[in-house]
């Protein structure tokens, strides 16, 4: 039975064990993709920042340009048809030279910029604007297509060059709307890869970050900040809020399944409790019933002897019937305990307390052979109180039927009865051997017994249970103090 109890605890251990591996190995990977996704998706969102950063810097550029072709101290602006050309070209020169000029055509500005007219020379200017835009800035070049308006596109493009400032907000915005928070810095270096490769050492990384892939800053006159990486701290936080589902569901089965063996354990080792304790009482049982059916074997065998005189066959009818007597009491024990089990029905009377534990006392006492010292102190104005006669009296005698028995030869009981708003209290106290710590809990569990050498006082386990029972029926409730070597108090709470 050990045996097989140790081996199946084994194999539960090692099912958990094994539950336990396999979860770690399943969010261990699924980390890693986690984490792979992370990266690959800060990457993308990294390069949309750098595309709205560069965009932004060139609406800037873009909007300066055109203000400043509209200045008139600056450049003048006129328009000529040319024969050869089809639709109508449009002249831009600095104010200070005119030789300094350019021009250009567009099939969206087909009329002549007449004088006077701010709206259409504003939108002759918007559109060179744009023409500088898409043909120079978004291609990362300035050309000077006349020096004055060549020099101060220069300076516009130096003055709103990339900015890990500016990149910092924008790069905000756009992880905000990924759900993604983690801290990061920026990263520039004069010479570094369009992949994602460092070449120089980077002792400032962090352990755990990640870093994206390297893009130019196309700051030609800065070579130390040729190339942005953003460095994102250790991602655990973001990649765990992930992952939250994964590791409840995860923890759930764990807890799950330890749960399940915990409760067939408990269920194998509470039959093994059951066993033991079925046993030990079919042997008390059985050495009970054996002595009186000897006796009386041994009782009929003598009266069966003719030289056995009237006297001595009197007295072993006496003890044949003594022990018939015991043998039906037993009886009546073991079928009690169906009756343990049943619904009791509660017929309340009122009962004198004084007279029903007299009573008690000296039924003990006459069964026991023992002398019983007792004291009652009734400190309440309550003589009387509301229960079932018959239940009153078995629960008193259970109760006091154990102090009689493991008290020794020297019996000492003492009850107090106290009582307020609810309940009536009857401290029943004695100083028998008591009952030790880690057996106290289980004294109302039904045939458990304190284990004692060959069980020197006799009993079936099952006289607290049946208080517990009756206390319950009466809605009432019963508490234990005990001490080992010094004795044990049994308190009684009868509902008024």
């Amino acid at each position: 039975m050990v045996k097989n109890i140790r081996l199946l605890l084994t194999i539960c251990l090692l099912a958990i064990g094994g539950v336990i591996v396999l979860q770690f190995y399943w969010i261990k990977n699924y980390y890693r993709s986690a984490l792979f996704n992370f990266e690959r998706q800060v990457n993308l969102v990294f390069e949309d920042a750098i595309r709205e950063e560069f965009r932004l810097r060139c609406d800037t550029v873009e909007q300066l340009l055109t203000e400043q072709l509209m200045d008139t101290t600056a450049f003048v602006i006129s328009s000529k048809t040319f024969a050869t050309l089809k639709g109508m070209v449009h002249h831009i020169y600095s104010a200070k030279d005119k030789k300094d000029h350019t021009s250009f055509s567009s099939l969206n500005l087909p009329d002549s910029l007449r004088a006077g007219d701010t709206a259409y020379k504003r939108k002759i200017a918007r559109q060179y604007a744009r023409n500088l835009r898409t043909e120079d800035l978004e291609n990362h070049v300035v050309y000077f297509r006349i020096q004055s308006l060549g020099h101060f596109v220069q300076d516009k493009v130096k003055a709103y060059s990339f900015d890990t400032a500016r990149l910092r907000s924008v790069l905000l915005r756009h992880l905000a709307q990924q759900n993604i928070h983690t801290r990061f810095h920026f990263y520039t270096a004069a010479n570094d890869s369009l992949s994602h490769y460092i070449k120089t050492p980077a002792t400032w990384l962090k352990a755990g970050s990640v870093v994206t892939k390297a893009l130019p800053t196309y700051k030609w006159w800065a070579p130390k900040e040729q190339y942005v990486r953003a460095v994102f701290d250790n991602p655990v936080g973001y990649v765990f809020v992930q992952m939250k589902w994964v590791l409840a569901g995860s923890v759930l089965l764990v807890i799950l399944v330890a749960l399940v063996t915990w409760l067939l354990l408990k269920a194998l080792f509470y039959e093994k409790k059951l066993a033991v304790i079925k046993n030990d009482f079919v042997n008390n049982i059985t050495h009970e019933l054996k002595t009186p059916v000897a006796t009386i074997a041994a009782a009929i065998e003598a009266l069966q002897d003719d030289d056995t005189s009237k006297q001595q066959q009197q007295r072993y009818l006496e003890h044949a019937a003594n022990e018939t007597k015991r043998l039906g009491g037993l009886i009546d024990h073991i079928l009690d305990i169906s009756v343990y089990d049943k619904t009791l029905t509660v017929q309340r009377q009122n009962i004198p307390v004084a007279g029903s534990l007299q009573a008690i006392i000296e039924r003990l006492q006459i069964a026991s052979g023992k002398k019983v010292n007792y004291r009652f102190n009734n400190e309440t104005n309550v003589a009387v109180i509301p229960a079932d006669p018959e239940l009153f009296n078995q629960a008193l005698t259970n109760v006091l039927d154990n102090a009689v028995k493991y008290s020794g030869e020297a019996v000492h009981i003492a009850i107090t009865c106290t009582a307020d708003d609810k309940y009536f209290y009857m401290y029943c106290r004695d100083s028998g051997e008591g009952i030790a710590a880690d057996s106290l809990p289980h004294v109302f569990d039904k045939f458990y017994r304190e284990p004692k050498p060959n069980h020197a006082v006799k009993g079936y386990g099952l006289g607290l249970n049946f208080v517990l029972q009756i206390m319950k029926a009466h809605q009432g409730k019963i508490e234990i103090k005990s001490t080992k070597g010094k004795g044990t108090t049994v308190i009684l709470s009868w509902p008024l």
